[in-house]
């Protein structure tokens, strides 16, 4: 069947959300780093998989709040070569930047701005280590 949990939480003591990739607790998280560029995203890199989540603080977690409680965030796409890549954005704002962290090329997170500061998505091109159910539901 699946993990039937949130995806997305919020801590409203702490001010902090998280984003899962995979169900929580299924993987050992191995290290974290922040986001190049943005000090307010936190990766958690796991052995199983390249990306377990991602911890989110001050004004990028308020952005999350919303969302809190959600279930496959995460849409299947199409590159235009016709590779399948999972999706999410908080809003329908234009991507102005988009980077990745130097150990794992296959995740983007994509921002409003140039600065990096106005985080409104993520694309998962490492398709085949995450669960399709999980992420979108199928």
């Amino acid at each position: 069947m699946g993990y039937k949990g949130n995806q997305v939480t919020y801590d409203n003591d702490a001010n902090m959300g998280y984003i899962y990739f995979d169900e929580p607790f299924k993987y050992t998280v191995t290290y974290t780093e922040e986001l190049p560029g943005n000090d307010d995203i936190m990766l958690d890199f796991g052995e199983e998989i390249p990306i377990i989540g991602i911890e989110l603080e001050g004004v990028t977690a308020r952005k999350i709040k919303q969302i809190a409680g959600k279930t496959n965030i995460f849409k299947k796409e199409l590159t235009p070569d016709g590779k399948n890549y999972y999706s999410f954005r908080l809003n329908n704002e234009m991507v102005r930047k988009s980077i990745y962290h130097p150990n794992v090329k296959t995740i983007l997170f994509h921002f409003s701005d140039d600065n990096c500061q106005d985080f409104i998505g993520i694309d998962i091109f490492e398709t085949k280590s995450y669960s399709e159910q999980y992420l979108i539901g199928k």
